[in-house]
């Protein structure tokens, strides 16, 4: 009863206020009060995963338009909560949540043994869509989209991230009964701005010795330790670039195919060094060999020489990301991608180079 009276005090008391302003930003903000003054405690049994349901998950899809009478499904029981989902939100495409006390720590990725728990139990149960949370850190897996780098919102950065409240809506009923699709867009597009990050340091730790190489060839006249050089190459990455120089770089248009060929612009060169370079070269070779043919997404590690694995996802998400964004492939509604054929002269001569970028 005590634990309702706290939830409802938030939810009831201070209600016409959260209205006059921001309605999910404003309630968010309570929530995030509730974790923040809990974890300053000493952990307690009383704050267990039925707690976390109860005071932090079920008002927050209340305030998302869950009715928790009619739209949520609550699986109960004395079985372990690693044999069952316990919230199942109830629509034509059902939303599996599993949820676990606040003092655990989220998982860092898809191969979380909660995760594939909780995606096999939603596979049963014909949800397509799971969320992991301990109440303040939300996490969202699509059955459909299995290798996709995790997609968080932590209630608690609320007073940091001002789009906090619009990630939210990709689980806002309404939302997502009109355009359920927009649940797997979502996680689509955290793909495509973190997979070139998070491969440019794979490159860096894969490749380090020809990118020096690189850069010694440039600063001929200039003393700069290797150490220095790799360190910069860290920070310049994709995030690390000024704004405006990141539609120079991937800009997928012809001109830019003419200038990847001779020009010796640091952009190109770094592209053109990707593009001749292990992974990239096979997927380059593909394209344009006799035996190219449009491939499915879930397939591209064929075409890139990479086994199927987990430490491999980033660098084939790296590749398929470089040739896309430079217009070379682009992506069809058959869930395939398809080359461009203008492309196929200036990317077999990009590849015929032998000479140093």
């Amino acid at each position: 009863m005590a634990l309702t009276a706290e939830v409802k005090s938030i939810r009831i008391q201070d209600g016409l206020k959260i209205v006059r302003e921001n309605p999910l930003r404003n309630f968010v903000k309570k929530l995030s009060c509730i974790i923040k003054e809990k974890r300053k405690g000493p952990p307690s049994d009383r704050l267990n995963a039925e707690w976390t349901k109860i005071a932090l998950v079920v008002p927050l899809l209340e305030g998302l338009g869950w009715d928790k009478s009619t739209d949520i499904t609550y699986q109960l029981g004395l079985i372990s909560n690693e044999a069952r989902l316990d919230l199942i939100l109830n629509c034509q495409t059902p939303i599996g949540i599993q949820t676990r006390t606040l003092y655990e720590l989220p998982p860092k990725n898809i191969d979380h043994p909660q995760i594939k728990n909780g995606l096999r139990l939603c596979k049963a149960k014909k949800a397509p869509y799971f969320i992991w949370t301990n109440g303040d850190s939300w996490q969202f897996f699509s059955l459909a989209l299995t290798n996709a780098p995790l997609f968080q919102i932590c209630l608690s950065n609320i007073d940091k991230d001002i789009s906090l409240p619009d990630k939210l809506l990709i689980m806002k009923k309404d939302n997502f009964i009109s355009h359920p699709e927009k649940f797997d867009n979502t996680l689509n597009n955290n793909l495509k701005k973190t997979a070139l990050s998070h491969s440019w340091m794979a490159v860096l730790q894969d490749h380090t010795r020809e990118l020096i190489k690189i850069f010694r060839k440039g600063l001929q006249n200039v003393d700069i330790k290797d150490e220095v050089n790799v360190n910069d190459l860290k920070t310049a990455g994709p995030e690390g670039l000024p704004h405006q120089a990141r539609p120079t770089i991937w800009m997928p248009k012809p001109r830019n195919w003419e200038k990847l060929i001779d020009s010796y612009e640091s952009p190109y060169r770094l592209a053109r060094w990707f593009f001749r370079t292990s992974y990239y070269r096979k997927l380059g070779e593909y394209l344009i060999s006799k035996n190219y043919r449009p491939w499915p997404k879930d397939s591209s590690w064929r075409h890139v020489g990479l086994p199927d694995g987990i430490n491999e996802r980033k660098k084939v998400a790296h590749a398929v990301f470089m040739f896309l964004e430079w217009g070379f492939i682009e992506e069809a509604s058959d869930e395939k991608y398809y080359r461009i054929e203008k492309c196929v002269p200036y990317l077999k001569k990009v590849l015929e180079m032998n000479t140093l970028p």
